[in-house]
C-alpha cells in the first residue's frame, strides 16, 4: 500500500492523505510556498506578519481566542510557523473532527479581517526586540550567521524581519502580500492519522474548491559567490560566548545533500555523537554542543553552536576544528552500523507520529523533494563511509567556514581564534 494518495484539485490545491486507521488522532498540515526569501528589502518580515494577522479574527470568528477555542473544541490546537521557504499552519484533532477542522483551516486562510493590526504590530515587535542588546546590536547568532553566509541576498534577512520593517506594515501590504501568495496552487495539504482518503477529498473539495488566484513569482536564486566576510565578533555582556560555525552547503536537492545528514548525524546529534563526546564529556567545555542543517532549494547552511566560557573559547574553536577534520577523513564500520541503526529506527518510531507523517509529505511535496518513509530507509541502507566523508570534505573546508561569537570575549580570546581559522 502506498505510504499517502495525492490528490490536485481543479483549482491546484495539492491534498496528501496519509491513512494510518491503527492511529488515534489526525494530524492536519498546511504549506504555504512563501517566506522571508520572497520579501524585498522594505518587506522584510511581512510574511511571518501575515502569519500572524489570520489568528486575529476571519468572518466568522471575531478574534484569536475564538479561533483558538474552535480548534480546541476539536480535541487539539491550532500553531503556526514561518522560516525562509515555508509558512506552516498545523492542527491535531481527534479524528471524529477533521472535516471541522478542514472547515476552520480555510475560514483561516481565505478569510481574514485583518482586525487588530496594531496590537499584533505590539507583540511581533517585543518578539523582535529580544534579539537585541541594550546597546540595539543584533545578538541572535542565526541573524548574524545568514548574514555572513548570504550577503545581499533575502536569506541573509530575518524572518521576523527589523523593527523598522514591522513598524511600517499596514493593512494595504498585508492584503497584497495575502493576495499574492495564498492562492490554491501554492498550497499543499497533507493529512496523517485516522482518516478516510475519500473522505479528505470530499471535505477539500467542499471547502476549498471555490479558492483561486494565479501562481506567484518564485524567490530570487541565490548565486553563489565570495565570502565578503568571515567572521562577526559582537560584545556582549552575558555570562558565556555564544559561538556559531556555519558552512554554505549545495542545498536539498545536491549530489551531496543526503550525506550531508549523515555528517550532522555523527558530529551532532544526540549525547553519544562526536562533537559532544569531546567538548562535553572528555574537555568538559559546554552543556551541549548542536550540528543543524538548513536546506533550501539550491543552496543551504551547516551549523554548530555552542555556549563556552570567555577564556575557553579558542580551545572549543579548536576541537571544533580538530573534529569536523575527522569526520573527513574516517568513519569506522561500527560508528557507521549504529547511524544506520538509529536513523531506521527512528523512521519506524515516525510510523506512529501523525506529526511527523504529515510535514514529511507535505513539505516533500511543496519542496520538490519528496522522500518516503521507504525512500530514505533505503537511503540509511545504502549510504556508506566514504560518501559522508565526502560530503564532510566538500562543504565543511576552513575556506567555506564563517564564524559568530557573541558575549564577553576579550581581544586575546579573539586574535587565537582568528589564528586557528587562518
Amino acid at each position: 500500500m502506498a505510504e499517502y494518495q495525492r490528490t490536485v484539485l481543479a483549482n491546484g490545491l495539492r491534498l496528501l492523505v496519509s491513512e494510518s486507521p491503527h492511529l488515534h488522532s489526525v494530524e492536519i498540515v498546511c504549506y504555504v510556498g512563501v517566506g522571508s526569501r520572497n520579501e524585498g528589502v522594505g518587506e522584510a518580515g511581512i510574511s511571518h506578519f501575515l502569519e500572524h494577522m489570520l489568528f486575529r479574527g476571519n468572518d466568522e470568528y471575531s478574534d484569536g481566542p475564538a479561533i483558538e477555542q474552535a480548534f480546541e473544541h476539536l480535541g487539539g490546537s491550532i500553531n503556526a510557523a514561518t522560516d525562509a521557504e515555508t509558512t506552516l499552519f498545523a492542527v491535531n484533532v481527534h479524528p471524529d473532527c477533521a472535516d471541522e477542522a478542514l472547515r476552520l483551516l480555510a475560514l483561516l486562510l481565505l478569510r481574514p479581517t485583518f482586525a487588530g493590526l496594531e496590537t499584533e504590530r505590539a507583540i511581533i515587535l517585543e518578539e523582535a526586540l529580544a534579539d537585541f542588546n541594550e546597546q540595539g546590536e543584533d545578538i541572535c547568532p542565526d541573524n548574524r550567521m545568514a548574514a555572513l553566509l548570504w550577503c545581499d541576498h533575502p536569506l541573509a534577512r530575518p524572518v521576523i524581519g527589523y523593527p523598522h520593517t514591522i513598524r511600517a506594515v499596514d493593512e494595504a501590504a498585508l492584503r497584497r502580500w495575502h493576495r499574492r501568495y495564498y492562492v490554491p496552487g501554492n498550497v499543499v495539504i497533507s493529512v496523517a492519522g485516522a482518516v478516510d482518503n475519500d473522505a479528505m477529498c470530499r471535505a477539500a473539495q467542499r471547502y476549498f474548491a471555490a479558492w483561486n488566484g494565479e501562481l506567484p513569482p518564485p524567490p530570487p536564486l541565490w548565486r553563489p559567490r565570495p565570502l565578503a566576510q568571515r567572521t562577526c565578533w559582537v560584545r556582549d555582556s552575558a555570562a558565556q560566548v555564544t559561538l556559531q560555525l556555519g558552512w554554505r552547503s549545495a542545498g536539498r536537492h545536491s549530489d551531496t545533500a543526503f550525506a550531508l545528514r549523515g555528517v550532522r548525524r555523527i558530529l551532532g546529534d544526540g549525547g553519544a555523537c562526536r562533537l559532544m563526546r569531546s567538548l562535553r564529556e572528555e574537555a568538559g567545555l559546554t552543556y551541549s554542543v548542536d550540528a543543524t542543517l538548513e536546506e533550501y532549494a539550491e543552496c543551504g547552511c551547516f551549523s554548530i553552536d555552542l555556549a563556552v566560557e570567555a577564556e575557553k573559547l579558542p580551545l572549543a574553536v579548536k576541537l571544533l576544528l580538530r573534529e569536523v577534520a575527522a569526520v573527513m577523513q574516517e568513519i569506522e564500520a561500527e560508528e557507521l552500523q549504529r547511524l544506520v541503526r538509529s536513523s531506521v529506527y527512528r523512521l519506524h518510531f515516525s510510523r506512529d507520529d501523525v506529526s511527523a507523517l504529515a510535514a514529511r509529505y507535505g513539505w516533500g511535496e511543496l519542496s520538490g523533494a519528496m522522500q518516503t518513509l521507504d525512500d530514505e530507509r533505503r537511503a540509511w541502507n545504502n549510504i556508506s563511509a566514504a560518501a559522508i566523508c565526502r560530503a564532510a570534505r566538500h562543504h565543511l573546508c576552513l575556506d567555506n567556514l564563517c564564524l559568530v561569537c557573541i558575549g564577553p570575549w576579550r581581544k586575546q580570546e579573539r586574535a587565537a581564534v582568528e589564528k586557528l581559522l587562518q
